[in-house]
């Protein structure tokens, strides 16, 4: 009997042992090992780095999350979902900025304005760091109109830009932005905020204090077509709910 019972134990150890793991991204899709699966988190990473911007100040990192386990006789399937983190690599002065009062400026606007802090004090401010040329910048803008729609007057909406005057006439020709356009602004962009890197979105509080600093509007990853989504006016709501917060 004895004897027996020690087969039995050395049998279930060995099928424990046995047992092999494996991983599948739904219940349909195909049967992956581990290095598979590993192989495919790293052609991920590979293409996200190749197709990115060097000088980005956001980037998404590939891994993986079990989202449950299915134990068979002789094996264990992992049911697995990419983890995607759309991180900023943050290596810029701009963000050391965050809590502290945007530098001091003496700035033009399209209309040969004088700007300075002063005029902005008293009201939310957010301010869009942008270039005619900058692809991302652009086509942010439709959003960024539709927040300038939202809060009106309740809120300071500015655009500054190295562009020339000129350079920035000739693009509203073609394309709507509803911010107070700020220009020829290249020296303080690189020397007094430290931006490298297009676009950013700053929020100042009423005092003109930097409460946020980001590389755009975020977007969301779309783990079943593998790429990033169209943004939409839902992905506003972080900036809306910082407005909101700001203006109590």
């Amino acid at each position: 009997m004895k004897k027996e019972i020690l087969v039995l134990v050395f049998m279930l150890c060995y099928l424990s042992i046995t047992s092999q793991e494996f991983y599948k991204f739904s219940d349909k899709s195909e049967i992956l090992t581990k290095i598979q699966l590993e192989n495919k988190i790293s052609e991920l990473n590979i293409k996200a780095k190749k197709n990115g911007n060097k000088n980005a100040t956001h980037r998404f990192k590939a891994s993986y999350k079990i989202l449950k386990t299915l134990k068979k006789s002789d094996s264990i399937i992992n049911i697995v979902r990419y983890d995607i983190k759309y991180e900023s690599t943050r290596n810029e002065k701009i963000f050391i900025l965050e809590n502290k009062k945007i530098p001091e400026f003496k700035l033009r606007n399209i209309e040969s304005k004088r700007r300075t802090l002063e005029h902005y004090k008293g009201k939310v401010t957010l301010i869009n760091l942008w270039f005619t040329n900058c692809f991302p910048c652009v086509k942010e803008i439709p959003l960024l109109n539709t927040l300038k729609e939202k809060y009106k007057n309740e809120v300071n909406f500015v655009a500054i830009t190295f562009d020339s005057k000129e350079k920035v006439k000739h693009f509203l020709k073609k394309k709507k932005f509803n911010f107070e356009q700020i220009v020829n602004a290249k020296n303080y962009l690189k020397k007094e905020l430290g931006n490298r890197s297009y676009p950013k979105i700053i929020l100042l509080n009423k005092q003109g204090v930097i409460k946020y600093v980001g590389g755009g509007i975020p977007t969301v990853y779309d783990y079943e077509k593998k790429k990033m989504k169209e943004r939409t006016e839902k992905d506003l709501v972080y900036l809306e709910n910082i407005i909101e917060e700001l203006n109590k």
